[in-house]
C-alpha cells in the first residue's frame, strides 16, 4: 500500500477507522484494523504493532521515509457470520433477465453497467530465504512432519515477472495488487514479542508502491487469517487459501494467482467476469474428482485435497463425480467464496488453516505419536470448491424454484366448481395434483411413466448475443463462452475422465474454436423421480431432495426439460407465480431488532439431510424481516416467492469460458529450453511454469533458463521495483 492512500473494502458487518494524511478515514474490513510500521530488513518487514485504542484514537500522519500498511487485528471476540451481496441484477432488470431479454427499463446501477476494476492476488514464497528456512525447520521439528518437497519453496523471481505481466497485458483492468507473504516471530530477544518479521521481495522498493493506476499493497499471513485460523507460519498452500473470504481490501471480484502464473497476451476484464453472466469459470474436462474421504491419494500433492472438497461438495449437493479446474489463474468472488469459508464449511476451512503442512491429517506428531485419522479431516481445496460449488449452488436453486416454489404447496392449489381451496400446509405434495402438474410441464402424457428429454436449443451463448452484451466494448476479448447457468448445469453434459466439452446449445455458438460432445438423451421416469422405494413422496421438499441430491439424473435431466419449456432464452418455466406470496408473520421470540438476514439464498448446512427445504422454513427469516419492517396491519403484502427465488438464482450467475492456456511443467534444464521456446505462440494467453526439478545439480541451469526468458518478454520494470 503507497504511503498516504488506502481503499474501502466492499462488503463487511463492522466498521473501523484509520486516517489518511492526518484525516480519519472510515473504512470496513473482516475485523477491526490497525496501524504497523513497515521497516526494510534484509528482504523482511519489521512489524511493530500499534495498540488497537491508540489507532481508534488518535490519527496518524504518515512520514514520507517510511511505509506503512493497515492489517487485520482482532480483539479476540467471535464474529457473528453473515452473508455478503454480491453485484445483483437490478431488481428491476429481474423480469427481463430471466425472460433472457435486455433490461427494458432505465438503469442507473452503475455498479452493473460499469466495467468494474479487478484486483489480482498473489500467494508468494521465497523459500531460499534463511530466516523462513529456521522457521520450516523449527515448525517441522514441532510437529513431528513436514514437505518432502523443497521444489514448492524454490525462487526463480517469478513473481516480479507475472506481476510485469499483468501490468504489460491487463493494466486497463488492474484495480490494485495484493501480495500474500509469510512472516514469523521476531527472534530477537530485546524486541517486543508483538513484532513480527513480514517476508517482502528482495527487489520491491522501499518507498514507492504504485505504478501509473495500479498499486501494490503486501499481507502477511498473521494479519488475514481470521484470528481463530492463525496457529503460526504456515507453509501449506491451501491453509492459505483458506483464507481468501476474509481478506481485507480487495475488489469484490478478484483473480488469484500463484506466483509461477503468468499473462501471456493482452487480456481483458470479460475474459474473467461480467456483470450480466458473472464470474468466467475454466475446467479440464479430460479429468473428474471423485469423492473420496479418506483419499489415499499422495499427501503432498493436491489430488488428496481434491477428494476430499469433492466429498464435502457430494454431501451437501449430492453423490457425483466434479469437473476439475483449469490450473491457471483463476476468478474469485469475494462474496461467496466467504460464504463457503465462513458459513457452510467454516469448521473444514478453519481445520485446514491450522494446519503448516499439506496431508497432515493422521500423521504423527511430537504431542500424539498414534493419531487416528479424522473423518472429514483433510485439507479442503478452495479453488476447486469455488468454482464447482457455484455450480451446484445455481443447480440447487433451480431446482428448489421449480418444485417447492412453482408446483409445491399452494403453487398448485385446488380447484373445485365453488372456489379455489388454499391448505395451511404450504409444502404438501399430491401426486394427483402437484405430480400431475409437474409431469405435465416436463412434457410427459398422461398413462406413460417417462419422459425422453433430449437436448434443448438455447440461444444464451448465440454469438451475436454475447459480443453485444459483452464484447462490443472490447473486441481483443479472447475468451470463448461455451456454458451459462443460465442454460442449466454442464454437469449432465460432460464425462468424468474423457475428453470432450458440454455440446453447443446455440446455433451460431460464441464457443467454436475447441472441441465437444453430442449429449445423449436423458429420460425422467415417474417411479424412480417421484417415488422413493415404490412409495409417493407426499411432501415438496421431499420432492426437492430426492431430485436434487439423492438422484442427481433425476435433477439434471428436470432441468433440461425445463430448459426446453422455457424455450431459447430464459428460465422462465422455473419460475414461481407472480401471484405467489408467503404471508408475514409474528416471530415466535420478539426482538427488538433481528440479525440482518442477508441476500435470499438456500441454507448453508454442510450436509442436506440435516436441512428443513420447506418452503416455510426456508423462507422464515426474510418473512420475519419483512414482518419487523411494515407490520401486519391489514392489507401488508406478503413475501414475493418468485422475487426472492430470482434473487436467490441470479447469485449464483456464472459462464465457464475457454481461452488458450498452457501448464508447462519443466524438471530439466533441456525442458526449460524446449518449454520457454513454445510460449512463442501468440494466441497463448494464460501460462503456468511449473518448477518440477528433482535434480539439485540442475536448479541453477534451470534458473537461469528461466530468468533470462522473464527479462527478453516483460523487460519493463514496475515502478515499484527497487
Amino acid at each position: 500500500m503507497s504511503v498516504g492512500s488506502y481503499k474501502q473494502f466492499h462488503f463487511s458487518s463492522r466498521q473501523s477507522t484509520c486516517s489518511k494524511d492526518g484525516e480519519p478515514v472510515s473504512t470496513s474490513c473482516p475485523s477491526a484494523l490497525t496501524w504497523h510500521r513497515i521497516l526494510r530488513k534484509s528482504n523482511y518487514a519489521l512489524l511493530p504493532e500499534v495498540p488497537p485504542s491508540a489507532a481508534s484514537k488518535r490519527s496518524h500522519r504518515l512520514p514520507q521515509a517510511v511505509l506503512w500498511s493497515v492489517i487485520g487485528h482482532s480483539d479476540g471476540s467471535p464474529k457473528a457470520f453473515s452473508l455478503l451481496p454480491v453485484t445483483s441484477i437490478p431488481v428491476a432488470c429481474l423480469e427481463d433477465y430471466f425472460s433472457g431479454q435486455s433490461c427494458s427499463r432505465s438503469v442507473t446501477d452503475s455498479e452493473f453497467n460499469s466495467r468494474a476494476l479487478i484486483d489480482i492476488v498473489w500467494s508468494w514464497v521465497n523459500g531460499s530465504d534463511p530466516l523462513h528456512i529456521a522457521a520450516l525447520n523449527d515448525t517441522e521439528h514441532a510437529y513431528g512432519y513436514g514437505s518432502s518437497k523443497p521444489k514448492l519453496y524454490r525462487d526463480h523471481n517469478e513473481l516480479k515477472y507475472s506481476m510485469r505481466s499483468a501490468l504489460a497485458h491487463f493494466r486497463h483492468g488492474v484495480g490494485s495488487f495484493h501480495l500474500l507473504t509469510s512472516d514469523n516471530p521476531a527472534s530477537d530477544s530485546t524486541i517486543s514479542s508483538e513484532v513480527r518479521y513480514g517476508q517482502i521481495p528482495q527487489w520491491l522498493s522501499g518507498s514507492q508502491w504504485t505504478d501509473g493506476s495500479a498499486y501494490l499493497d503486501i499481507q502477511h499471513h498473521s494479519q488475514f487469517f481470521v484470528p481463530s485460523a492463525y496457529t503460526g507460519p504456515t507453509f501449506n498452500s491451501f491453509a492459505i487459501e483458506s483464507q481468501l473470504g476474509s481478506l481485507c481490501g480487495v475488489s469484490e471480484n478478484f483473480i488469484y494467482m500463484n506466483d509461477d502464473f503468468l499473462f501471456n497476451g493482452d487480456v481483458e476484464t470479460e475474459d474473467f467476469y461480467t456483470p450480466f453472466f458473472g464470474p468466467v469459470l475454466r475446467f479440464d474436462y479430460g479429468m473428474g474428482v471423485d469423492p473420496h474421504n479418506p483419499s489415499g491419494a499422495d499427501p503432498d500433492g493436491e489430488w488428496r485435497p481434491l477428494d476430499y472438497s469433492s466429498h464435502l461438495l457430494s454431501k451437501r449437493f449430492g453423490l457425483r463425480p466434479r469437473l476439475y479446474i483449469v490450473h491457471a489463474h483463476k476468478l474469485i468472488n469475494m462474496p461467496i467464496m466467504h460464504e463457503m469459508s465462513a458459513g457452510m464449511w467454516s469448521k473444514e476451512f478453519r481445520a485446514t488453516a491450522h494446519r503448516p503442512f499439506r496431508g497432515m491429517n493422521g500423521q504423527p506428531t511430537e504431542t500424539d505419536p498414534a493419531p487416528k485419522h479424522v473423518p472429514d479431516g483433510d485439507d479442503v481445496h478452495p479453488g476447486f470448491m469455488f468454482s464447482n460449488y457455484l455450480i451446484d449452488r445455481a443447480r440447487e436453486a433451480l431446482l428448489w424454484s421449480w418444485v417447492v416454489g412453482r408446483i409445491g404447496g399452494n403453487g398448485t392449489m385446488h380447484v373445485d366448481r365453488e372456489n379455489t381451496q388454499r391448505s395451511d400446509n404450504d409444502d404438501r405434495w399430491e401426486p394427483e395434483m402437484h405430480g400431475a402438474r409437474a409431469w405435465k410441464e416436463l412434457g410427459g402424457l398422461v398413462g406413460k411413466a417417462k419422459i425422453v428429454v433430449r437436448v434443448p436449443q438455447r440461444e444464451t451463448l448465440d454469438h451475436d448475443r454475447v459480443e453485444n452484451l459483452v464484447n462490443k466494448r472490447r473486441p481483443e476479448m479472447q475468451s470463448q463462452y461455451s456454458f451459462s447457468s443460465q442454460d442449466g448445469c454442464p454437469l449432465q453434459y460432460t464425462k468424468p475422465n474423457t475428453p470432450g466439452h458440454p455440446p453447443r446449445l446455440a446455433s451460431n455458438p460464441h464457443y467454436k474454436n475447441f472441441g465437444w460432445r453430442t449429449a445423449a438423451l436423458c429420460e425422467i421416469s415417474w417411479n424412480q423421480c417421484f417415488e422413493k422405494d415404490d412409495r409417493p413422496i407426499e411432501s415438496a421438499s421431499e420432492i426437492f431432495v430426492h431430485v436434487a441430491f439423492e438422484n442427481v439424473n433425476c435433477g439434471d435431466c428436470i432441468i433440461r426439460a425445463l430448459m426446453i419449456a422455457s424455450g431459447p432464452l430464459g428460465l422462465s418455466e422455473f419460475l414461481p407465480s407472480p401471484n405467489r406470496t408467503v404471508p408475514l408473520r409474528r416471530p415466535q421470540n420478539h426482538v427488538d431488532e433481528l440479525p440482518p438476514v442477508g441476500p435470499p439464498h438456500l441454507p448453508l448446512a454442510p450436509d442436506y439431510r440435516d436441512i428443513d427445504f420447506s418452503l416455510d422454513t426456508v423462507m422464515a427469516p426474510w418473512i420475519e424481516e419483512a414482518t419487523q419492517r411494515r407490520g401486519l396491519e391489514k392489507g401488508a403484502a406478503g413475501l414475493s416467492v418468485r422475487e426472492w427465488t430470482m434473487m436467490a438464482i441470479q447469485r449464483y450467475r456464472y459462464v465457464v469460458g475457454e481461452l488458450p492456456t498452457r501448464f508447462l511443467s519443466i524438471n530439466t534444464p533441456a525442458t526449460a529450453r524446449s518449454g520457454v521456446k513454445g510460449l512463442g505462440n501468440e494466441a497463448l494467453r494464460l501460462v503456468c511454469i511449473n518448477d518440477d526439478v528433482t535434480n539439485q545439480n540442475d536448479v541453477s541451469a534451470v534458473d537461469k533458463i528461466l530468468q533470462d526468458w522473464f527479462a527478453s518478454k516483460w523487460p519493463t520494470p514496475a515502478a515499484w521495483e527497487a
